[in-house]
């Protein structure tokens, strides 16, 4: 059959279907038949992506919205450090539970640095708690040379690239 008569049947078939013209078991056997077997595919790609950007926009804006709340908890109310980290620590949990189940690698590498973030902000208000400040400096040298061993580990260039050049910053602060 001539493949602009074919597309023509198919379009007018989807039509049906979406319409209901015709009960959709049947829309789906002329469609099988027509498109010999493709159709399925097509369809189950077209959910699986819907679903795959419905998750991605969702995880996301949780994780924009634990990271926002991580910032409101350390730097804008007046809780113990014991009462921060108690709440801190669990939304970094659930944004590193989301990061494993990503399966997006540049999805979860940012997630991996908010995570990396929120710990490396939980740490300075530690020690700005405690009273030292040459120890804020120690503190970040420690923090960026493990960002380069999860970044060399992983082969996470941002983490590779962030550890290098923080490592550096602190350094030169630490000589100053």
């Amino acid at each position: 059959m001539d493949e602009n008569r074919k597309r023509i049947i198919i379009n007018e078939i989807q039509h049906w279907k979406s319409t209901k013209l015709l009960p959709e078991q049947y829309c789906d056997f002329l469609l099988t038949l027509y498109t010999e077997g493709d159709h399925e595919l097509k369809e189950n790609n077209k959910k699986q992506s819907m679903f795959f950007k419905r998750y991605i926009l969702l995880t996301l804006l949780m994780v924009h919205l634990l990271f926002l709340l991580t910032i409101l908890v350390i730097y804008f109310t007046d809780f113990s450090i014991a009462m921060q980290i108690a709440i801190v620590v669990p939304f970094t949990a659930a944004i590193l539970l989301v990061a494993s189940k990503t399966t997006n690698s540049i999805v979860s590498s940012y997630y991996y640095m908010i995570t990396a973030l929120i710990f490396y902000l939980l740490t300075v208000e530690i020690v700005m708690g405690t009273g030292g400040n040459t120890t804020i400096i120690y503190l970040s040298i420690f923090h960026c040379l493990v960002w380069l061993l999860i970044g060399w580990r992983y082969s996470l260039r941002i983490f590779t690239i962030a550890g290098a050049a923080g490592f550096l910053l602190s350094f030169l602060f630490l000589l100053r």
